[in-house]
């Protein structure tokens, strides 16, 4: 990646779309601290977290990865996965008040009423949807201000989908968190975003509202080469 520029503004979506093997999912692993990268500045709220250890960046400054491939704790239960996720959320309003998503574990149950069903059911026995549903709500209860998504609807039916976005919407853009989505269905992720960037070969070739950048002829180019990957 190369002279990559991004701003996620709280409260908003921002789309990050492009081809495969653009850069997208190395660009939130990036952010997140997953991987190393070379940025000259790189903030969450106005804070440098560039050289920050990848801990640091979700207790100190609510940098939050969903990774793509519902990354659950498959041994553990529902109900201790989310724990998980409230414990961190904790230790984070402990030491900083930078927290934007203050939910419980009841307000998660409230929001997931699936989940509270299969609170005492291991995660391995949960569909896909489900499982993308936990790492959601976990993601939830660790009190983000950044919430990096990737490839949230791979292998999930239509109405999951729906689902999932419109927690995403309703639930956390509501709340003032700032959601970088990088989405396999670039028209599903410009619907949702305000703003999106199109990369290419690691570099950001446009940026524009959401609705324009849907017209951009090389972001059809990308979903049509995308389309015929899966085909």
């Amino acid at each position: 990646m190369q002279d990559l520029s991004l701003h996620v503004p709280s409260g908003q979506v921002v789309a990050l779309v492009g081809a495969n093997g653009a850069g997208k999912s190395s660009t939130l692993n990036a952010i997140a601290g997953v991987i190393p990268s070379s940025a000259e500045t790189m903030s969450a709220h106005g804070r440098d977290i560039g050289s920050v250890p990848p801990r640091d960046r979700i207790i100190e400054h609510g940098v939050v990865l969903v990774p793509e491939g519902r990354s659950v704790f498959t041994t553990m239960t529902v109900q201790e996965n989310l724990e998980l996720g409230a414990g961190i959320g904790a230790r984070r309003r402990a030491r900083t008040s930078n927290t934007l998503a203050n939910f419980s574990l009841a307000d998660v149950a409230t929001l997931f009423p699936v989940l509270k069903e299969r609170a005492n059911r291991r995660a391995e026995y949960l569909s896909g949807g489900e499982r993308q549903m936990l790492a959601m709500a976990r993601a939830l209860l660790m009190a983000p201000t950044l919430l990096l998504v990737d490839e949230p609807s791979m292998g999930l039916a239509p109405l999951a989908v729906r689902d999932l976005f419109s927690i995403l919407r309703n639930v956390f853009v509501q709340a003032g968190v700032a959601v970088l989505l990088v989405e396999q269905d670039t028209r599903l992720a410009l619907d949702l975003a305000g703003t999106g960037y199109l990369l290419e070969h690691g570099v950001i070739v446009a940026s524009a509202a959401a609705a324009e950048l849907r017209e951009d002829p090389r972001v059809s180019v990308a979903y049509l080469g995308q389309l015929a990957i899966k085909q």
